[in-house]
């Protein structure tokens, strides 16, 4: 990393959640969800900024009061259902150009992932530099495999493995490893961001985290686990 470089923290949180209403702040061993990203960014000693995009003046409120910034609303058109999250991210890089401080690295924290650790994004911050990624992306091993333990339903509504290879798989271990992406973290370059059409285009590194860490809220299931995780001291 050079001196020139700028790194900026952010977290993304849209207001109009249908999975779990208001998600960002329900909470999770006490804390809201907005309430530990903008914390796990703050123990991130190489981020210069942390800044929340949002468009929800409630969640904005609840951001500046974490420690985060909040410069700006996010467009409406940029926190709908249909909304791809790397718009946001592109808004972001672009609004903080023009005000004179554009960042050369982003890294976001999800808030969909309460029990990550700030050493996990510290881990994909480096491998980022170390192996000069376009973007890195945060991952678990994955529990199952197509070629072993995952099937399809053809139309007569027979099973059979969804991907076999020659000769069939008697056990797991010998299935090529795949992984589940994880919401822990990502970290990208932000000229990559803005110029390419698909993030998985590029150089991408895969930084692991283990499976307890990278629980993604999607529904009331997910915060009762996370919930319960959290206050288990085990994590």
């Amino acid at each position: 990393m050079t001196e020139q470089q700028r790194i900026v923290g952010a977290v993304f949180a849209r207001g109009g959640s249908k999975g779990v209403p208001r998600k960002c702040l329900r909470r999770v061993g006490g804390r809201t969800l907005l309430e530990i990203a903008v914390s796990d960014a703050l123990q991130v000693d190489r981020l210069e900024r942390i800044v929340v995009s949002t468009d929800d003046a409630e969640y904005a409120a609840a951001a500046e009061a974490a420690g985060a910034e909040v410069p700006f609303l996010r467009p409406t058109e940029l926190a709908s259902d249909t909304a791809a999250e790397v718009d946001s991210w592109r808004h972001l890089i672009s609004f903080l150009d023009q005000d004179g401080v554009r960042p050369d690295i982003l890294v976001t924290l999800p808030a969909t992932a309460p029990l990550r650790n700030p050493s996990d994004v510290d881990d994909a911050l480096d491998l980022f530099l170390r192996v000069r990624a376009d973007l890195v992306v945060t991952g678990t091993p994955a529990a199952r495999h197509p070629s072993f333990n995952m099937v399809a339903v053809d139309d007569e509504g027979w099973a059979a493995i969804a991907s076999p290879v020659q000769g069939g798989l008697v056990r797991r271990q010998d299935a090529p490893q795949l992984w589940d992406l994880a919401t822990v973290t990502f970290v990208a370059d932000t000229t990559y961001v803005e110029t390419t059409r698909h993030l998985f285009d590029g150089r991408v590194a895969l930084s692991p985290v283990p499976r307890e860490r990278a629980i993604d809220i999607d529904d009331e299931f997910d915060l009762v686990v996370a919930d319960l995780l959290a206050s288990s001291g085990r994590l």
